[in-house]
């Protein structure tokens, strides 16, 4: 029983960590991606008249 216990939060843990992984890298997606949408945004904003 105890080495089941012991299993089961072994597998747990290792699963925790690949979310951990996949969530980071979700994140820093959605933040390159806003980067590039902010700098596009000022490399081509519409020329202002005078």
């Amino acid at each position: 029983m105890l080495l089941l216990l012991v299993s089961t939060i072994e597998n747990i843990t290792l699963a925790l960590g690949i979310l951990v992984q996949g969530m980071l890298g979700i994140f820093i997606f959605m933040a390159v991606f806003y980067l590039l949408i902010y700098a596009l945004e000022h490399l081509f904003r519409p020329k202002e008249k005078p």
